[in-house]
């Protein structure tokens, strides 16, 4: 071998051996970056003409990324954000219905039927009378509370929604620009791994939104979909936006609002189910229990007597809203509110306590009223109030305790993927010093050979 080769190999091997050192450099000062993936130089032989080896070079800067493993913890990233906003909210709608509490419906419906049993036993009584009235205003007070404070939490997430929406196409434009920028990098033969690592990230942040598949293409970019719509690749990228269609709450393509995306999780899932089917549908229960509730009441008291006056007592009339000139029962609840009528409200001896006329000592038909609370009916699949209030409070509790445990075995499971892929992509700091030190010998060693070749110059050149 000459000594011109002995310089070239020497001089190869120092470029080689200090841009690992630089590499390894890079990895160490990113080992607290968690969209980081660790990269790892391979070296490759340089043959010469002859068949002899000419020395080292570096042939790739590989990005070490599983990415079966990376679609596992997109996949459950994207589960517990779909718990963890639903338990959200129905933490809160928890927190409106306040059960059990002494300010609960329950409560309220319980002391509203006990002021029926007491009057029942001193009909007369003109304070148990107003105890009934304010009672019933205390129940009515609490149903509007529920229903206002769902409508409030819908109205929250449709906002919500909006943001999430926009925040999504963010997403998909900068994944857009970021493929462009690898693709370009690689096809110039520049290594694009910072680039990568970024889009990753974003990738990782939309799945934790909405549903989303991956593949990856030949010329380094990647196409993303959302729902199974088209989302964004090197080309070009979709827009979304959230539509509520017969109240139901719909992610679709601004420029195809007929292509609607088929969510399953995330946190934009979370939002629009809740919105479109788990309120409404609680907010129904609670609605329907409100028109039982009056019915019932209004039902048995237009049966009763009120207390004579003037010569006689008066019946037909019922204790919700008011009748119209046909006789039908109207104005009885508005917008989730119970309307006590205002014979009633005006003129407490208008309650209906008797079940005989002209009998003001009578107050068997107050106690029918009260044991309505114990009365199982057909229009509450054969439960009683309180039973039927019940149902629906455990339907949310289930709910809530269905989605906790969600978060539990989601996170335990993201715990270990993540465990695995720091052993994968992660930055080992022990691992990285030993290549630096490693790679420094080589290139020290490297620097030595470039001496000694210098000196087997000079000492031709002496000889000359």
């Amino acid at each position: 071998m000459s000594i011109g080769n002995v310089f070239d190999i020497s001089v190869r091997a120092m470029s080689a051996y200090q841009q690992a050192i630089d590499v390894t450099s890079n990895n160490i000062s990113n080992a607290s970056n968690p969209d980081y993936a660790r990269q790892k130089v391979q070296f490759a032989t340089v043959t010469a003409e002859n068949g002899r080896g000419a020395g080292v070079t570096i042939s790739d800067v590989q990005r070490i990324k599983d990415d079966l493993l990376g679609v596992q913890i997109r996949n459950y990233q994207s589960k517990s954000s779909d718990a963890n906003k639903r338990s959200q909210v129905l933490s809160q709608i928890e927190s409106i219905i306040s059960e059990p509490s002494d300010n609960g419906l329950s409560s309220y419906m319980t002391q509203f039927f006990n002021s029926w049993d007491q009057l029942s036993s001193q009909p007369n009584s003109t304070p148990l009378r107003l105890d009934v009235i304010q009672k019933a205003q205390s129940v009515s007070d609490r149903f509007t509370q529920i229903l206002n404070g769902m409508n409030d939490i819908q109205t929250t997430l449709q906002t919500e929604a909006l943001n999430d929406v926009a925040t999504i196409n963010s997403y998909l434009k900068d994944i857009n620009g970021l493929n462009q920028r690898v693709s370009e990098s690689e096809m110039r033969g520049i290594k694009a791994n910072e680039l990568k690592d970024q889009r990753d990230a974003l990738i990782g942040k939309l799945s934790q939104m909405v549903n989303v598949s991956v593949q990856n293409n030949p010329n380094g970019s990647v196409s993303v979909n959302v729902g199974g719509l088209f989302g964004s690749d090197l080309n070009t990228y979709n827009q979304f936006e959230m539509k509520i269609v017969n109240g139901q709450m719909r992610l679709v393509a601004q420029d195809d609002s007929a292509s609607i995306a088929m969510l399953n999780s995330g946190a934009l899932y979370a939002v629009s189910d809740l919105y479109s089917n788990k309120i409404s549908q609680y907010k129904s229960s609670i609605e329907n229990l409100e028109t039982v509730f009056v019915n019932k009441i209004n039902e048995v008291h237009m049966g009763g007597n009120t207390l004579v006056q003037g010569a006689n007592s008066k019946t037909g009339i019922p204790f919700f809203g008011e009748l119209d000139v046909n006789g039908n029962i109207i104005n009885s609840i508005a917008n989730g509110q119970l309307q006590i009528n205002p014979q009633i409200l005006n003129n407490p001896a208008n309650i209906a306590a008797s079940d005989a006329a002209n009998n003001d000592g009578n107050g068997n038909n107050a106690n029918k009223i009260a044991r309505l609370l114990d009365s199982k009916l057909l229009e509450l699949n054969n439960q009683n109030l309180l039973d039927n209030y019940s149902t629906i409070l455990n339907s949310i509790g289930l709910e809530k305790v269905s989605n906790d445990n969600t978060i539990q075995s989601s996170e335990a499971i993201l715990l270990k993927l993540g465990n695995q892929e720091t052993s994968t992509s992660g930055v080992s700091l022990d691992e990285e010093m030993a290549n630096v030190l490693k790679f420094q010998r080589s290139y020290d060693a490297a620097s030595k050979m470039v001496k000694i070749a210098d000196q087997m110059i000079q000492t031709i050149l002496q000889m000359v």
